[in-house]
């Protein structure tokens, strides 16, 4: 005995079955395998997009390593002005400090010259003084004045022959001539320290423009180089990024050519099996009308004997036919999918019709089971099955002829006593037996 969920779950056409494992091998691990023609075109369409892509990428990485290789050259050309901007920026801090020490002596020298012009402003204010002495002596004295004044007149001059008055005359002379030497000293030193100090002064603003324009310049060089820095840096950037596309595209073009390939072989062997069912299929109808003339020539004839399938035992001994009926075992309706037949445990079975062996399993409900697939019969593909054996005398893919031992019946399976479950199917679904046993 059993349910209906077991028997539909079994697949004895052998056309299906081809089908079914077919559709297991194109599917393979790729999503779209269910139509690998159609997949393969996708994949190839995209083989040739991504060699197009790698192309484009490959150019455009020969490029950014170009344009990367010109910024590191102009880096280094605007590195190495740089340097000798700055060793300018350096001449001119010394050079600015060297006029800088200078302008200092420069300073220091007005410093003394004004001091010397101080000292010689007091020489000429006593000479000054002096010639208004004596020209204020010899009014009041109406002559020459002391004796002391007069010996020293006197001892200054080499003549004995001289007047009184040509001494006074030369000595007076004399000092107005060291007030001349005198002013003319100052105004000599007034003009050195004056030039001095406009040359040192030219000096210090040509120093101080000369460092401008060389920090002017160094921050030009600096600025020249920092931007070609930045660009190398984008340069750079985008050369990585170019390299990890490659090596991306190349991954992708990689696994599209092994999809590829496996659609070829699935491919391969979806056209060497289908050549294989055109083959069976030529074999399957040629059977199928075999048995088609040979049950109609039986019906013709009135001899059940000669029918396509022979019951294994008279259907007048069946014990409980086909349809619902309330289960013996679980005690709920449930469909029965065959004819019970009152086999005692041991007795043997035997094919209903020739045919191939596709199943000889067990499972809980029916037990050691036997399915037959018997072909093309008419416009359906016929299929017997036999429940709850004690054990088998065939195996799968085994070519029985009707009427060869297959097994030994049993109690195995969801069952209350020895017997025989027989069922027959038309392209996989379960039909009353009587169908084809009557």
């Amino acid at each position: 005995m059993r349910g209906k969920g077991v028997l539909g779950m079994r697949t004895v056409r052998t056309g299906l079955v081809t089908v079914t494992l077919l559709g297991t091998l194109a599917m393979g691990t790729h999503a779209y395998a269910d139509d690998p023609d159609a997949q393969k075109r996708k994949v190839d369409q995209h083989i040739s997009q991504l060699q197009d892509d790698l192309d484009d990428t490959s150019a455009a990485l020969i490029a950014a390593n170009n344009k990367l290789a010109a910024t590191n050259a102009k880096v280094a050309a605007a590195t190495k002005t740089l340097q000798d901007k700055q060793a300018e920026v350096v001449a001119a801090q010394n050079n600015e400090r060297d006029i800088a020490a200078q302008l200092q002596i420069a300073d220091a020298n007005e410093a003394q010259g004004k001091a010397d012009l101080s000292a010689n402003a007091a020489a000429q204010t006593k000479t000054r003084a002096l010639v208004g002495g004596i020209a204020r002596q010899s009014y009041m004295s109406g002559g020459l004045g002391s004796l002391g004044l007069t010996l020293n007149l006197l001892t200054s001059n080499d003549s004995t022959d001289l007047t009184v008055a040509d001494v006074v005359m030369r000595q007076q002379g004399s000092v107005l001539s060291d007030l001349t030497s005198q002013r003319a000293a100052q105004q000599a030193a007034q003009d050195r320290i004056s030039a001095a100090k406009r040359r040192v002064a030219q000096l210090k603003i040509d120093a101080d423009n000369a460092l401008t324009r060389a920090n002017t310049a160094r921050d030009a060089a600096t600025k020249a180089r920092n931007d070609l820095v930045a660009l190398q840096k984008t340069q750079s950037q985008q050369k990585a990024d170019l390299e990890k596309q490659k090596t991306a595209e190349l991954a992708n073009l990689k696994q599209e050519k092994a999809e590829s390939d496996r659609l070829s072989k699935v491919l391969a062997a979806r056209a060497a099996a289908a050549r294989a069912a055109a083959a069976k299929n030529a074999s399957l109808r040629a059977q199928a009308a075999a048995n088609a003339r040979q049950q109609a020539a039986a019906q013709s004839s009135g001899d059940t004997s000669g029918l396509f399938l022979t019951p294994p035992m008279p259907v007048s001994t069946i014990r409980s036919g086909f349809g619902m009926r309330l289960n013996p075992v679980l005690h709920i309706w449930l469909m029965h999918e065959g004819d019970d037949f009152p086999f005692p445990c041991g007795t043997p079975v035997y094919a209903a019709a020739a045919g191939t062996v596709i199943s000889t399993s067990y499972d809980p409900v029916a037990g050691n089971h036997v399915v037959i697939d018997h072909g093309l019969v008419g416009s359906v593909d016929l299929g017997t099955w036999y429940a709850h054996l004690s054990r088998f005398a065939t195996k799968p893919g085994v070519r029985v002829t009707k009427g060869q031992l297959i097994g030994y019946s049993g109690t195995t399976g969801r069952s209350t006593g020895c017997h025989l479950h027989f069922a027959v199917m038309e392209d996989g679904r379960a039909v009353n037996p009587l169908t084809w046993l009557t």
